[in-house]
């Protein structure tokens, strides 16, 4: 019917255009424009056909007519996230800074780097000179061991870079990736397996236990220096 309507409305001139796929192009009787005129030939789909033969596909393409657990699943994670982001991510953190040797050395880029590539939200970071207070009070208890005075002068000896990530276990999972604190006992892929030697210039800090980390965040950070924000990558890390 489609085809009658336009075969019977349109006047074919009898130069017409090789046909390109069903599609011919007609050229204007007098040659002074170059609009092309596109007519339909030997149409085998009318439109309506067309478009409920794509509304079929769709129908049946989904991902919930191909699998409903699946999606039920997706849809109800995607909810979640959204609106109970404590339900589908961790909110532990941990202080992780950067020494003098490590900010010296140019390490800052790369130490970010391996916790944001492992799926960790960075919260809070900071550069700064610690005084020799500062560096007393993070390492107070160290206090009563022989290295305590050597370890506080180094520390203090330049500026570091202080970070508060949060995640899933990142207290546990931060220490594996800087590495022991001996770098010669580190796995070769940890931070300090990879840039570190001895182990008066291994690189960085972590918090050794959520205990340590709250209190180590606090002494570094006040609250408002601490940014509250939701990932959108959150949903592609954690189940």
């Amino acid at each position: 019917m489609f085809h009658q309507l336009l075969s019977s409305s349109l006047r074919v001139p009898q130069h017409t255009a090789k046909p390109l796929y069903g599609i011919s192009v007609h050229m204007d009787e007098m040659g002074r424009t170059t609009k092309a005129l596109l007519v339909a030939r030997h149409t085998l789909i009318t439109p309506f056909v067309f478009l409920f033969l794509v509304s079929l596909l769709l129908t049946y393409a989904s991902p919930a007519s191909i699998c409903p657990a699946h999606s039920q699943r997706f849809n109800s994670h995607f909810y979640d996230y959204h609106h109970h982001p404590n339900k589908t991510m961790s909110s532990e953190r941990t202080f992780i800074a950067i020494k003098p040797d490590g900010v010296q050395r140019g390490l800052v880029g790369e130490i970010i780097s391996r916790f944001e590539h492992k799926g960790f939200k960075l919260v809070a970071l900071k550069m700064l000179q610690p005084t020799t207070e500062q560096a007393q009070g993070h390492y107070k208890d160290l206090a009563s061991k022989p290295f305590f005075e050597g370890l506080v002068k180094y520390f203090s000896s330049g500026p570091i870079v202080c970070m508060v990530w949060e995640g899933k276990n990142v207290v546990k999972s931060g220490r594996v990736l800087l590495g022991a604190t001996n770098p010669a006992d580190s796995q070769p892929g940890t931070i300090r397996g990879d840039y570190a030697v001895d182990v008066g210039r291994n690189v960085c800090h972590g918090s050794d236990s959520v205990e340590s980390a709250q209190r180590e965040v606090a002494f570094w950070f006040k609250a408002e220096e601490i940014a509250s924000w939701t990932s959108h990558s959150a949903c592609q890390i954690y189940e």
